[in-house]
Formats: C-alpha cells, structure tokens, sequence
C-alpha cells in the first residue's frame, strides 16, 4: 500500500489504519482491511490489535517502526506487561504480531478483568484541538482509551460518544467520523484522584520494554510495602484491616470498589501470595496510597530488587542410612499385602510415602515400579460372532412378518433396529455386528420404495370404493407432495391415473 501514514505519538494502530483509508480514498472497510493487512477478516480491534507486521512492513522505509515499537508506543499493551508472567509477555507480542484471533485478550486477562476497555470513543477536546494545530488533523490517542479510566492526564475528563467501536468489526472509524460530546461529570475529589491515576497510567504506558517481574517478586514487594509503613503483623503477616483504611480513600473507580465481606477481595489478595496477575489499576490505586511520590519506573526497579525465588533440591543430611533402611523395610511391609495406592491411604502409609518421596526418592520410584499390581486379565464376557448370529436372525422373522403387511412407516435401517430388543445398545456397537449390518443395509426400505407403497396403499384404499381415481386425490391420500416426490413414482402415478381413467 503507498503512501501509508506515519503514526503520530500515542497514535493508537486503530487510528492509523483509519487515516490510511482517508489518505487512499477507500471507502470500503474490506477493500482496506485487503490492502493494509492483506486480510479480509481482520477485526477492528481498539486496544490491542493483532496483525502487526503487516504494518511493520508498510512502515520499513522509516527505519523505525518494527512490531515492538508499535506495539509498546501505538497499542494499550504497556498497561499489561509489567504485571503479567514473562512467558504470557512474550506469547502475547509474538500473538500481536502476528494472526492472533483474539488470544492476546484472553492471555493478558483482559477479558476476565474488573477492569474493562469502554466500548464507546472517549476524546479530550484539548488535545484535539493541540493536534490540529500541531499536525493539521486529529486522531485517537491511546491516552484516552484507558480501561476504566475515563480521565485525561494532561487535560482532566474526557467526552463520550454513544458511538461503539464494535458496532461494525471491520470499521476503522476516524476521529472525524466519531461525535464524542457527552461529558463524564464526578466529583472534585475525584476528579483529583483520577487525574493522578490517569498521569501513573501515563507512566507505565511510556515504560521500555523490559523483562516482567515475577509473582513472587510481587508478592514480596507488597509484603515489605506493608511492613514498612507499619501494617505488618509479625514477621511475615500484614494487617488488612490497617490496609484498608489507609487505601480504601484512595479508591475512586466503582468496579474497584472493595467488598468487606468476602475474604478474598482483591485489596486482600494483593497483599497476598500471588497466584494471578492484578490489573494496572489495582497496583496503581495501591501506589496511591502508599508511594504516591515515586514513579512507576522507580517502582518498578524495587519490584525487581526482591530476591528472585529458589527451587533447590537438597538431599536431607539428617535422614542416616540407618534410618533411611528402617523406612524401606516399613514400605516393603506395607506393599506386601496390598497395592501401593491402598497402601498410602493406611494411617501412617501416606507420611511414610511422603518421607521416603522426599529423602530417598530414587529408590522409592524404583521399587513401586517394579511392584505395581498386575493388571487382571479378564475373559471375554460377551461373544460378538454368536451374538451377531442370533440379532441378524431375529431381524429377518421380523422382515418376513412386515413383507405381509403393507401399511405401516418407512421399513428405514433404525425403523428396522429399533424392533429388535435392547435397539439403543446394538445400534451403538454396530462395528461388532457386521452380519446384522450387511442385513440392515440389504433390507432397510428406500424413499423410492417407499413412496411407491404409500401410492400402493392409496390405490388400494380408493379402488374399494369404486369411484374413479385422480391424480390430485392420489397425492393427498398418498402423502406425496409434488415438490418431493421422486420422477419415476411421480411417472407410476401418472399410469395408475391413466390406466383408471381408461377402465
């Protein structure tokens, strides 16, 4: 595609592809999504887009926009990557750069977050206003798509539209297009509060790309926060209920709103073990409170100084030989009279499996290996051959009794197995009875034949009055509509009417 924008700061991707169908006259969302991203089906994605090495690609002549850049200065991924695992950090911007199909939302927890992205634009009149004067057009900056936070950090609140973004999912709508004039009101102190969360916000948008931070150093991090300013409780232990009424003020976004009586609200769970990652907002509401003078960047450095955690596998120095051969003799014990399993559900069998796991595991996975109770060696219960042998003969008494009676529903492969006893189970096991089969398939009644025995019926039924028969009375009584019926039954009945009408 010629002539492509270059993105402008904090361009989001979405307003950049917007601009670039202006600049080409494409009026066609498709007929763009084919010449950016050689893709017809790629979604209109506000925050986190995917498909980014196709404008990497339209962007080589700068020398500057490879896929990281745009994805940490053009997209709202900074906001997710200090606070997720390094691994789902590097899936996800491999996931960006490429076809993604809306992954990145799921691994980055966007999707199960508190914290949503608004479906509706937001804009900051100022800064559209700096943008034209600067530039000559406007566009969307990702400073005001941030999730759950409809604030300005230069400027204060933004204005919404009523307009969603996903109202079409191949539209890439451009500023211009996009009428954002309600204003979002709140309340002074808010309005306060909010204007510092959104400048934090900034911060971490703005951060480098670096490795994340681990669980555990989050975790330690928020433990020495809590002790340092005096809301420890021991050693290790931190007090929630000091916690809380130094945070508690400091929370101004109502999905943030913390929920006393649950033990497992979010405020408790930050300054818990961390098994998940929390969103930026949570940190940054927590920062509020406690550190509200250093910057992100600064935070970030001090998450990283706690000691990383260590797995060492050390083989017990207290657990003698001695000692070691007296629990081997417990287990030999143990095993001889039942199977492992039942052995580590006796009192005393699962801490001796435990001890011996821990200080002498070689040994312990050696030995259960080699005495794993054999597996019983069943005989055959049911014989298919004979089995198959007696269905298939039953099956055909009961094709004999039907070829009597002419009346009676479509003879079709299940009408056929469901006479026979105990039907739901021969029909599941099929495979075992291929004479039964070779006889289904032999005998089960087509449409053809049975549309003929349906006009057969008919016929019959309408000669014993003696009256003469025509071709439309012969349908109805036949069930035969026209729009159904077969060309060489629908040339049978023309016969019967003509050969009627001629007696």
């Amino acid at each position: 595609m010629n002539n492509f924008p270059v993105p402008y700061p904090d361009e989001l991707i979405y307003s950049l592809v917007a601009r670039a169908g202006i600049r080409s006259a494409i009026t066609s969302p498709k007929q763009l999504l084919e010449k950016v991203f050689g893709d017809r089906k790629v979604i209109a994605t506000l925050d986190l887009p995917s498909h980014l090495s196709a404008i990497s690609n339209l962007l080589v002549n700068t020398g500057k926009f490879d896929i990281q850049r745009l994805i940490y200065e053009h997209t709202m991924f900074p906001i997710y990557a200090p606070f997720i695992d390094e691994s789902i950090r590097l899936r996800a911007l491999k996931g960006m750069g490429s076809r993604s199909k809306s992954s990145v939302h799921l691994m980055l927890g966007a999707v199960a977050s508190v914290v949503k992205t608004s479906d509706n634009f937001r804009s900051c009149s100022l800064c559209v206003a700096e943008q034209k004067q600067k530039y000559g057009e406007s566009y969307w900056s990702r400073l005001w798509q941030l999730p759950s936070l409809p604030c300005c950090p230069i400027h204060g609140l933004l204005n919404q539209s009523l307009t969603s973004y996903h109202d079409n999912r191949h539209t890439f709508h451009l500023y211009d297009q996009i009428k954002c004039n309600i204003p979002l009101n709140k309340d002074n102190n808010d309005k306060k509060l909010l204007h510092y969360l959104a400048k934090k916000a900034q911060e971490v948008l703005l951060l480098p790309c670096q490795k994340s931070p681990t669980k555990y150093q989050w975790s330690k991090f928020y433990n020495h926060l809590a002790h340092d300013f005096g809301c420890g409780k021991g050693i290790k232990q931190v007090s929630h209920e000091m916690i809380t009424e130094r945070v508690i003020n400091k929370v101004v976004i109502p999905e943030l709103a913390v929920d006393f009586n649950m033990d497992t609200n979010w405020l408790r769970t930050i300054f818990r073990h961390h098994r998940k990652a929390f969103s930026y907002l949570q940190h940054l509401t927590v920062w509020s409170a406690f550190i509200p003078d250093m910057t992100v960047n600064e935070i970030i450095k001090e998450v990283k100084k706690k000691g990383q955690i260590s797995v060492t596998v050390t083989k017990s120095l207290k657990a003698e030989s001695e000692s070691i051969e007296e629990k081997r003799i417990k287990w030999r014990n143990l095993i001889s009279t039942r199977s492992i399993k039942k052995a580590r559900l006796l009192s005393g069998g699962g801490a001796l499996y435990a001890w011996l796991y821990r200080n002498d595991k070689e040994w312990l996975l050696t030995f259960n290996r080699l005495h794993h109770a054999q597996p019983i060696e069943r005989n055959k219960k049911v014989d298919w051959s004979a089995r198959d042998s007696v269905l298939t003969k039953q099956l055909l008494r009961i094709i004999d009794q039907l070829d009597a009676v002419i009346e009676g529903p479509r003879r079709s492969k299940s009408f056929l197995l469901k006479q026979l006893k105990h039907s739901s189970t021969v029909s599941k096991k099929l495979f075992l009875f291929p004479l039964l089969a070779s006889i289904l398939n032999k005998y089960q009644e087509s449409i053809l034949e049975f549309q003929a025995r349906r006009l057969a019926i008919a016929v019959i039924s309408m000669s014993q009055t003696g009256e003469g028969i025509s071709r439309w009375q012969l349908m109805r009584s036949a069930s035969l509509p026209k729009e159904r019926i077969l060309p060489i039954v629908d040339k049978l009945l023309d016969w019967v009417v003509t050969e009627s009408n001629t007696k």
